[in-house]
């Protein structure tokens, strides 16, 4: 006797839509609720040609590839490939040209869609969304109402940060930041070091915060900036190690040693931490977790309610911070 939708359904624990779509190849179906059905069947003794659609496609949107940090998620993705069973396609996202995302969701139907800023285009999420495909906003918090999320706590990473430069003694702390107008990292890090600045009465004055982008050149020419207009600092958090390398070269350029004139912490923990000297003192997000959990939402697939997890941060000491002794001068 032919086994009927529902009947594969109810042995899975799936809905008999997702049978349906695995069994027509409509649609993809994630690998986890996939490997359901076929113990089921097996469970059933069923042994029925399936037309199940083998591609399972994962959209990853990008807007450039100049922060190291989207590079090594980038790497951490290709890594996990072979061992989750989806592949990847990058698209550059451009607001000019949505045509181009569009066409491809209706042309490929991924099963996800992974994005890294925070504020993607609304309408271009939400026009993903409809096509029934998860969107997941890897290592920052989702403005969408609709879309999954992973990262770390920022505030708190930048509060920790911040303490542990004033707990070695450093109170001008000079901030790098992005864009601190907008709600995104920048903005929930700043949050977090202006309250622990408060809580310690030192003063975080506005001239000590330096928005622009967080790439090398960006904390190289905040450097320059902040010492041709005679501001006072004697420790630096730079929101990305990137930031964190340049300001350490325009440092040493201005013939500043680090640490010994100017402690430098990074934020990221990312390779060239540890490739430069001396060594980055960094707070470390877990991209490695960010990437694995963020494809283990999409095993899961749509459960009806969107999902915030919430990862550890860490402060990875090397030698590029010291604690200033009450002879160090101003």
């Amino acid at each position: 006797m032919k086994l009927t939708t529902r009947e594969i359904a109810a042995e899975a624990g799936v809905s008999p839509a997702t049978v349906s779509r695995y069994c027509t190849g409509s649609e993809n179906v994630s690998p986890a609720l996939a490997k359901k059905i076929e113990d089921a069947l097996q469970r059933m003794g069923e042994n029925i040609e399936l037309k199940r659609c083998q591609n399972q496609v994962i959209l990853v949107l990008l807007t450039h590839l100049r922060f190291s940090f989207y590079s090594r998620a980038i790497q951490e993705l290709l890594d996990q490939e072979d061992s989750r069973g989806y592949s990847f396609t990058i698209l550059r996202y451009d607001p000019r040209t949505p045509e181009t995302i569009r066409n491809f969701v209706n042309r490929m139907r991924p099963v996800g869609a992974i994005y890294f800023e925070e504020e993607i285009d609304s309408t271009i999420l939400q026009f993903i969304q409809s096509t029934g495909v998860k969107t997941v906003m890897c290592g920052g918090v989702a403005v969408d109402p609709n879309s999954d999320m992973v990262h770390v706590n920022d505030i708190k990473a930048a509060y920790d940060g911040t303490r542990y430069l004033l707990g070695l003694g450093h109170r001008d702390i000079l901030f790098l930041s992005d864009d601190i107008s907008k709600i995104g990292a920048g903005y929930q890090r700043i949050a977090g070091c202006r309250k622990a600045m408060e809580e310690s009465g030192a003063q975080l004055p506005d001239n000590s915060v330096i928005c622009g982008s967080v790439t090398f050149e960006a904390g190289y020419d905040a450097i320059g900036k902040a010492l041709e207009s005679g501001l006072r600092f004697t420790a630096v958090f730079a929101f990305s190690d990137e930031l964190a390398v340049g300001a350490m070269a325009a440092l040493h350029d201005a013939g500043l040693r680090v640490p010994e004139d100017v402690s430098v912490l990074g934020y990221d923990d990312l390779p060239i931490a540890l490739r430069v000297r001396p060594k980055l003192t960094t707070i470390h997000q877990p991209i490695d977790l960010f990437i694995k959990k963020t494809l283990e939402l999409f095993d899961q697939g749509h459960q009806g309610l969107c999902t915030e997890l919430l990862l550890q941060h860490s402060i990875i000491q090397r030698d590029s911070c010291k604690r200033r002794s009450p002879s160090d001068g101003n």
